[in-house]
């Protein structure tokens, strides 16, 4: 049965062209020069130490549980096999901050310290977490978050601001006003004392953040402050949409005025979108800000990555393909990455249409969020490691890149 994504909302999606990709459809259009999505990719070099994983049978995987901490809830089944999680939270060690550049989670530099840091940064001991000074005299501090399940809503009650920050990109068929940006955020920015990572979010063509609500919701309710610009084609405008958000996000933390004052862990920002958006994300990943990121459905190479990668496509997918994922991992040589092939779902039946459940590719999206910017390491099993739990899941084709830990 045909997924209904592919009959109401078809004509939004990227599509590939031989010798470049022409990222709208009907009226709405542009060329991508840098890189091409199902067309006739060129091989690209690899380097780093790399996985292939298809796992043929179905069945039950789980990965050892881990001692200590939260325990985290079962995951849902992915198609011929299972996302269980089983164990409890284990604790990392401390960040250090030194000359405003701390390590992320995974040991990925992490930049662009809080404002307010002294030059030197600041040194954080094993365990331990950087404050600043918040709204009403509260510290949030930059941390390692509790375990969650991300395949449920996490523990944030939500709220959507509509059409906040500034004016970025074009608006419909690329000659309408710029648009402004969607806000899914924690209701409460002061609950617990962790302040909250930032994920900048792309649309596919002629798409808009609503569309998109269940997995950017879900993000929010598991802590993240998720900026989404409402442009139909965030590959258009300088500077690109999805960096401006960030810029306005970064700037409220700095705002007394803003219910983001000194909520924000400006250290651990991540990118992603889909079709169109995949592209932009990609784009926006050469950001010493990014630092991880998420093309869905689409990608180009991007050299200048400041973190890990996930590149996802799905099996099905006949409009724009795998190829451009599979020249994105391939492309990179040091840092971790993953291209993750979810077989049974095409350019857009991977996404929650109704409810406020998330998928299976959402939940591994807001999985790799956490693990990334987080500093979840519960979940960490679920891409690290040759016997991963997606790479043990008979629903998925996974190539995995200096990821072997």
């Amino acid at each position: 049965m045909e997924s209904p994504f592919r009959i109401t909302t078809a004509y939004w999606v990227c599509v590939a062209a031989s010798a470049s990709l022409a990222v709208g459809c009907g009226s709405s259009s542009e060329t991508a020069k840098t890189s091409q999505v199902g067309g006739n990719s060129p091989e690209l070099g690899s380097g780093g130490t790399t996985t292939t994983s298809k796992n043929s049978t179905g069945g039950t995987t789980a990965p050892p549980a881990s001692t200590g901490g939260l325990a985290a809830a079962s995951g849902s089944n992915g198609v011929g096999g299972s996302l269980q999680l089983a164990g409890g939270a284990a604790t990392t060690a401390g960040l250090a901050a030194t000359g405003g550049r701390r390590s992320g989670a995974g040991g990925v530099p992490a930049v662009g310290g809080r404002s307010g840091v002294g030059a030197g940064g600041a040194s954080v001991a094993a365990g331990g977490t950087l404050p600043q000074a918040g709204a009403n005299g509260t510290e949030c501090t930059i941390g390692t978050w509790p375990a969650a399940d991300p395949t449920a809503a996490g523990p944030f009650a939500t709220v959507t601001d509509n059409n906040v920050g500034p004016t970025a990109g074009v608006g419909a068929a690329g000659a309408g006003s710029a648009p402004q940006f969607t806000m899914f955020r924690p209701k409460d920015m002061t609950q617990g004392a962790l302040c909250h990572p930032v994920v900048t979010w792309g649309n596919g063509t002629s798409a808009n953040p609503s569309m998109y609500r269940v997995l950017l919701n879900n993000l929010a309710t598991h802590g993240f402050v998720v900026i989404a610009s409402n442009s139909p084609n965030v590959l258009q405008g300088n500077p690109a949409p999805m960096i401006v958000g960030v810029t306005w996000v970064l700037e409220q933390n700095d705002d007394p005025s803003s219910v983001l004052y000194h909520r924000i862990d400006t250290t651990h920002i991540g990118a992603t979108g889909h079709s169109q958006g995949a592209m932009a994300t990609t784009q926006a990943s050469a950001d010493s800000h990014i630092m991880t990121s998420v093309p869905i459905e689409g990608a180009s190479v991007q050299r200048n990555l400041h973190g890990p990668a996930m590149f996802f496509c799905g099996g099905q997918d006949t409009l724009v393909g795998c190829n451009g994922a599979q020249s994105a991992i391939n492309a990179v040589t040091t840092l971790p990455a993953m291209y993750a092939e979810y077989l049974s779902v095409d350019h857009g039946s991977w996404m929650s249409f109704t409810g406020s459940k998330p998928s299976v590719v959402e939940s591994v999206v807001t999985a790799w969020m956490r693990v990334h910017l987080m500093g979840d390491t519960a979940l960490r099993s679920w891409f690290y490691g040759t016997s991963c739990k997606l790479c043990t899941d008979s629903g998925w084709n996974i190539v995995q890149k200096n990821m072997d830990q």
